[in-house]
């Protein structure tokens, strides 16, 4: 996924979603500096539209793997999701 600034200002680095779908996690770079992440869902009454659920975009780290950290220390799902991508050596999948 390429870099772009979305409508809430953040310059998305990378977006990783659930294996299911529903679920996502921005990582990006605020424009002012640091960097953040934030939880998502995406549900069909929703018609689709992501919704934020973590609280989480106000938050600034200093880097992006202080981010990354956080961000997979405070969604579950996404901690399980590297431990299995850790020990299948496949890497990280992005979203569109």
């Amino acid at each position: 996924m390429g870099r772009h600034v979305n409508h809430r200002g953040w310059i998305v680095i990378e977006s990783i979603a659930s294996p299911d779908g529903g679920l996502c996690v921005d990582l990006f770079q605020h424009l002012d500096g640091g960097y953040g992440f934030e939880h998502f869902r995406s549900d069909p009454e929703d018609m689709g539209r992501w919704t934020t659920i973590g609280g989480s975009g106000s938050t600034r780290h200093q880097t992006l793997a202080e981010a990354t950290a956080a961000a997979t220390q405070a969604v579950p799902w996404l901690a399980a999701q590297e431990a299995v991508d850790s020990e299948a050596g496949s890497g990280r999948q992005n979203s569109s």
